[in-house]
């Protein structure tokens, strides 16, 4: 039996006795035919199994109704965070409502820019990036709408995200307060900028600023502050918690920019028999959903993950609308609230106590 290719808009237009325009308007522009006309393509599409190209559509009308997420590094990597799944939902949220679908896009070849060169989209809301990064030049080569998250306040782009030195400056203050001298700072791996070499997220230059600010407040001067790299997943953050707790001497303190790095920490206390805070302090961003199982609660930044993934969609879906409307860009950057949440995971160190 002779197999029969794809029915196409020409197949459809002659069967049902009209121009491809008219098949064109059935499926993107509806009102522009008699309700009769309409029905009566979309009838005869479904009898003969004819579907319009994606791909044909978003070329004739310059939209695709869909938005592309920029990670900071490849997908595999970046959905070890369960942060990164918060945003998300906040994101699918706001597209939901606008009828837009989501295509979530990585660093091509292990480069942040490449990404966005070849993403079919109507705008990008990136994650992480610095304010000073490439992309945003790319973003604008392209005349490509965009919003960032976490990427530093300037007049650069639309930003959404928190005040983050102010952030770990307070979070910091718990730690110096409560007598800690020797405290653990885990960071966050850094971006894919090339094959060769990454960079510095804004929000790491800025947390770091706010602790080394809240240390040089110290009156007596004799804090020690180590910074380590840590991953964020629960593979990685136990496995540099083990290490880091095996030091001598250990710190007495942890921060970490991400509660799923505080996870490895509680794991390694609880196998050695220790517990939180009578043997080690603990402090962190993020207050994930997750946290909350933890016992006693991580004394955390409670910024809104997905507060700010359905903002900066919301951000993006108004630069759209000002481009279709051949207006004025009128979105400007959000700085969203954050609380400090002192929930019992931090005492003097055990000497003081």
């Amino acid at each position: 039996m002779k197999r029969t290719g794809r029915p196409t808009i020409k197949d459809l237009a002659q069967r049902a006795g009209v121009s491809k325009t008219a098949v064109s308007f059935a499926f993107n522009a509806p009102e522009r035919l008699s309700k009769e006309t309409c029905e009566k393509i979309l009838s005869i599409a479904q009898e003969l199994g004819y579907v319009p190209d994606p791909m044909a559509r978003g070329l004739a009308r310059r939209k695709t109704q869909c938005i592309g997420i920029l990670l900071p590094q490849s997908i595999a990597f970046v959905f070890q965070n369960p942060y990164i799944t918060e945003l998300i939902r906040g994101i699918g949220e706001a597209c939901e409502k606008e009828n837009f679908s989501i295509l979530v896009l990585s660093p091509l070849e292990g480069i942040f820019t490449h990404a966005v060169y070849n993403a079919v989209v109507d705008g990008v809301i990136i994650l992480g990036a610095a304010s000073d990064s490439d992309v945003h030049t790319v973003c604008r080569q392209r005349g490509l709408p965009y919003v960032t998250i976490d990427a530093g306040f300037s007049n650069n782009c639309v930003n959404v995200g928190i005040d983050d030195e102010q952030a770990a400056y307070k979070l910091a203050q718990l730690l110096i307060e409560a007598g800690h001298k020797n405290i653990c700072v885990c960071t966050l791996q850094p971006l894919s900028k090339t094959l060769e070499t990454s960079g510095s997220s804004e929000t790491i230059r800025n947390r770091c600023k706010g602790i080394q600010r809240a240390v040089d407040e110290c009156a007596t001067g004799d804090i020690i502050v180590e910074y380590h790299e840590v991953g964020t997943s629960y593979e990685s953050s136990f496995s540099a918690a083990r290490d880091l707790l095996s030091r001598n001497p250990a710190p007495t303190a942890v921060l970490c920019m991400a509660d799923v790095q505080a996870y490895g920490f509680y794991r390694v206390i609880q196998e050695r028999g220790l517990s939180i805070p009578q043997h080690l302090s603990i402090a962190t961003f993020d207050n994930l959903p997750q946290s909350q199982l933890l016992h006693p609660k991580p004394s955390t930044v409670d910024q809104p993950g997905f507060q700010k993934g359905w903002r900066a969609a919301v951000e993006l879906f108004s630069l759209l609308s000002s481009l279709q409307n051949q207006g004025e860009q009128e979105a400007q950057s959000v700085v969203l609230d954050f609380q400090i949440l002192n929930t019992g995971s931090i005492a003097p160190p055990a000497s003081h106590s």
